[in-house]
């Protein structure tokens, strides 16, 4: 009997030996976070979709390449994953993307009304379609891949949607800050002009990679698809995910600061049904959320105390740059 199955680079979760290293490694996955003030570190981002491993078939196809040449790929774990939700969802594609469904080995179980579906769907219609050149090929892959794990994290946070917004535009920035007044090592960076991708990490165990792939601030939302390391306990959990970011903000009222309310999803993708099984279990959930809420203590903390002292810690410290003193300086001028 054949049993439609996905393989191929997914979540990786590595048990670490008592020397911090890591020991063994079982196909598995988990992010980094987004961070301070952003919450483009929110939560833990992801890690790669770089260099997927393509096992061997005698049949060829063009399939669209990630940098917008087609290239000629072997039937693969990968094509599987990608075609299967293809199919399964009647998404539509260039001629030759995909084999003939016979081609591909038995369907993939997914209901055109089901959420992968409804989920490929709305992300085709924010634009984000599965031929796009530079990440459809890694994104619809991802959420065609036979097990996957979903976190829901609401929270409400006290800091006022203008200086969310304004932290939001400089990642680097709002890492310094919590670093400072936190005493916690973040660090982030940019990785292109527009700001839309960046790169940090929080100490030695929080550390990946995301970019920016749908939504904007007027919208209140924001998908993003990456990389990352996260080492938890005794296990070291890497792989590919998606997370998305819905907020609003609550008028203040009385005494009571203006505040945001949000709801963060992330998307992980396990390598088999172990690990999904223990990526599922409720002691496993609490402590990614746990993780998430420590980023946003972070955060929030560091916001107040930003506030208490009016910058008087920075405004006069030569060790940051007279750019970044300017920009703290209307960071405190907002409400």
């Amino acid at each position: 009997m054949k049993v439609w199955h996905s393989e191929g680079h997914s979540t990786k979760l590595q048990k670490s030996g008592n020397n911090g290293e890591s020991a063994g490694g079982v196909p598995l996955f988990f992010s980094f976070l987004i961070s301070q003030f952003s919450f483009r570190f929110l939560a833990y981002s992801l890690v790669s979709f770089t260099s997927l491993s393509f096992a061997a078939s005698n049949t060829v196809i063009t399939v669209p390449g990630d940098q917008g040449k087609p290239k000629a790929l072997e039937i693969s774990p990968a094509l599987r994953d990608y075609c299967g939700l293809i199919y399964a969802c009647g998404l539509k594609v260039r001629a030759g993307t995909c084999p003939a469904p016979k081609d591909l080995g038995p369907p993939a179980p997914f209901s055109p009304q089901g959420e992968r579906c409804v989920e490929a769907r709305e992300l085709e219609t924010r634009g984000l379609r599965a031929d796009n050149p530079e990440y459809g090929f890694r994104l619809f892959r991802l959420l065609g891949f036979e097990y996957r794990v979903v976190y829901h994290i609401p929270d409400t946070v006290e800091i006022s949607r203008a200086r969310l917004e304004y932290l939001l535009n400089d990642i680097p920035l709002s890492a310094k800050l919590i670093s400072h007044y936190r005493q916690t090592p973040y660090k982030a960076e940019y990785v292109n002009a527009a700001h839309t991708q960046f790169k940090g990490e929080k100490g030695t165990r929080l550390r990946g990679e995301a970019r920016l792939i749908s939504g904007s601030y007027a919208e209140r939302r924001l998908i993003y698809l990456g990389t990352g390391v996260a080492e938890i306990a005794f296990w070291t959990l890497v792989g590919p995910g998606m997370m998305d970011f819905n907020y609003r903000e609550l008028p203040a009222t009385g005494k009571i600061p203006e505040r945001i309310v949000y709801d963060l999803k992330v998307v992980v993708f396990p390598g088999n049904g172990m690990i999904n099984s223990i990526m599922n279990l409720g002691l496993f959930r609490n402590v990614v959320s746990d993780k998430v809420r420590g980023v946003l203590t972070d955060i929030t903390e560091t916001a107040k105390l930003l506030k208490a002292d009016q910058g008087k810690q920075l405004l006069k410290n030569m060790e940051w740059s007279a750019d970044e003193r300017k920009k703290i300086e209307t960071l405190l001028k907002l409400e």
